[in-house]
Parts: C-alpha cells; sequence; structure tokens
C-alpha cells in the first residue's frame, strides 16, 4: 500500500510544558528547532509524493503535535484513541475535524473510557497491529481495538 495523504500538526509554543519521560531526553525542548524539523518532515513526505495536510498549532494542548497518538488510521477506517493524559483529551475533538476530510462518518470508530490507549503504543505490519501496554495504554483499550479491527481482517498482538 501506497500512502497518499498525511495529516500533521504544527507545533506549539506551549510543546515545551508537554509531557516527559525522559526516555530520549531530560532537556527541554527547544521550540524554534522543533518548528524547523517539523518544516523539513513535512518537505520529505511532500518530496515523496504523499499530499500534506497540515493543521494549525494548538496552544491549549502542548502535545498535539503527536497527531499520531489521538488516532489510528488504516485504510479501511481510522480509530480516536483515548488518552489517561487529561491534558490531552481535547485533542480527540480537533484530529476527529480532520479524519472527516477522510473517512465517512461510519469509518471513524472511539475507544471509550474505560479504555486508555496512545497511537503511540501501536505499531501496524501489513495486517497485524502490535500494541504495548504501558502508562498510556491498557488492556481494555487493546480489547476495544481490536474488536474494530477484526471484521476488516487485522489481527493484534499485545504486549
Amino acid at each position: 500500500m501506497k500512502y497518499q495523504h498525511a495529516i500533521v500538526r504544527k507545533p506549539a509554543r506551549s510543546m515545551v510544558e508537554g509531557i516527559t519521560t525522559g526516555m530520549f531526553s531530560t532537556e527541554t525542548p527547544v521550540y524554534e528547532k522543533a518548528l524547523q524539523q517539523h518544516a523539513a518532515y513535512v518537505s520529505a513526505l511532500e518530496e515523496l509524493g504523499v499530499k500534506v495536510l497540515v493543521l494549525d498549532a494548538l496552544e491549549q494542548y502542548p502535545d498535539s503535535c503527536f497527531v499520531e497518538d489521538p488516532a489510528v488510521v488504516m485504510e479501511e477506517c481510522a480509530i480516536v484513541t483515548n488518552s489517561p493524559a487529561a491534558s490531552r483529551h481535547g485533542e480527540k475533538q480537533e484530529i476527529l475535524t480532520a479524519l472527516q476530510k477522510y473517512y465517512s462518518p461510519e469509518q471513524i470508530f472511539a475507544l471509550t473510557p474505560p479504555a486508555n490507549m496512545e497511537g503511540g503504543d501501536v505499531l501496524q505490519v501489513g495486517k497485524q497491529f502490535y500494541i504495548g501496554l504501558s502508562d498510556r495504554t491498557n488492556a481494555e483499550g487493546i480489547r476495544q481495538f481490536s474488536d474494530i479491527v477484526a471484521p476488516y481482517g487485522y489481527t493484534v498482538t499485545a504486549g
């Protein structure tokens, strides 16, 4: 499958106040550098022939430039996830507007509490999803996700 479209969101100045685990760095992000990296990312996608929808920055959601977290997309459907982080809850509605440009209402699903999931814990390889259990993704999130994708022929492995 060749990807034809991508959804990205410009980093907000507030990103320096976003969630961090210290996994990759303990340094505060540099906003200007993030803008440069984001522009290079968009440019690389466009050079590959991908049509990029660039969403405006959302100052009220510091982590909103990570659009892979509030939604997992595939050819057949899109799934709006449910972050356990209160600071990310509003991102669900914001990404929904973008998803509606590419999917009909019948193709957009949403995880509901007590399910928690962030798309960064999800890896797709063909018709197989690998989903990691984490502080951000729980077993109920994986169960609901699996129930949604199974009718489309996908399988889910959790760990």
